[in-house]
């Protein structure tokens, strides 16, 4: 009778484990899944239309070029049995918004038949777009218009304040290709001189060549490129050199070989391989290809329901 005690004793010792184990793969197989970041506002509720989509997105482009922080729209129908600020977590771990080093990321998330919603904040902003502060925003202005199932009213309004929020704050600033199209950067040269000047120094040359006659006008054009190059702080050598192809340049763009066989390549091109497409066009949207940039979520936010 003490043998079989014993043996059930060790039976279930033996199984607990095993019980354990099949119960949190049971509790991790109920978790919603995090939907796959591309775009600045993810709705899976089918709640927002196609230009209320674009309209959400421009603001947080605009946002992101001006600030450089990032905030992120989700709208699911639910969480299921997590709480929404444990799924808005396990989104902001895997969606990384916000600069590296910054951590000036938001999630805007609602979960639309649990009537919840939760603003969760990169640790960079949680001075200014505190949890007070966040709570308000919901509660004064996502809220009411949630109520009124203006949920795009509701969304826009709690993009606006907190975009509000975050341009106040003295976050360091967007690298030029993040920002504005790219500001021509003035430091860049080739050979002591700008690409421009290098440009205009070709075009002098095509007219002198037209006007003092080829031999005159390239020599000039070469020449000058030298000295320019050299003022400029360029080796003689290679100021020399930059003369030479200068004369090349110009030779090879008033020969008509030259011109007769570029158009003979963008005719072709032009029939057989640039018309494509069928009408895909467009300059593309704003609220596709977006991506995390670094992330570091500490939880500071507020969550609140309508």
């Amino acid at each position: 009778m003490l043998k079989l005690k014993s043996f059930a004793a060790f039976c279930i010792v033996l199984l607990l484990p095993i019980c354990f184990a099949l119960g949190s793969s049971a509790a991790i197989a109920e978790q919603i899944p995090v939907p796959k970041l591309s775009k600045r506002v993810t709705d899976l509720t089918q709640t927002l239309s196609a230009e209320q989509v674009e309209t959400l997105a421009k603001k947080l482009t605009a946002l992101e070029k001006s600030k450089g922080s990032q905030i992120a729209v989700l709208i699911i129908p639910t969480t299921g049995e997590e709480g929404i600020e444990q799924f808005s977590i396990r989104v902001v771990d895997e969606w990384k918004l916000g600069r590296k080093g910054v951590a000036d990321g938001v999630l805007f998330l609602i979960a639309k038949d649990d009537k919840r919603v939760r603003i969760e904040v990169g640790r960079g902003l949680e001075g200014a777009l505190t949890d007070v502060t966040s709570a308000r925003i919901i509660r004064e202005f996502v809220r009411p218009a949630f109520k009124q199932n203006d949920f795009f009213g509701g969304i826009n309004a709690g993009v606006d304040k907190i975009s509000a929020v975050i341009d106040g704050e003295a976050l360091p600033a967007p690298p030029p290709s993040q920002g504005h199209s790219a500001n021509y950067n003035n430091d860049v040269s080739i050979l002591g001189l700008h690409p421009l000047v290098w440009l205009g120094l070709l075009i002098v040359g095509l007219i002198l060549s037209k006007v003092l006659g080829p031999w005159l006008g390239r020599g000039g054009l070469g020449l000058g490129s030298a000295v320019a190059a050299m003022f400029a702080g360029t080796p003689i050598v290679m100021a020399l050199l930059a003369g030479l192809l200068m004369i090349v340049l110009v030779s090879l763009l008033s020969s008509r070989i030259f011109w007769d066989i570029a158009g003979a390549v963008l005719q072709s091109g032009a029939v057989g391989g640039f018309g494509g497409g069928g009408g895909s066009g467009g300059g593309g949207s704003d609220n596709d290809s977006f991506s995390g940039g670094g992330g570091d979520f500490g939880g500071g936010g507020a969550s609140g329901d309508w």
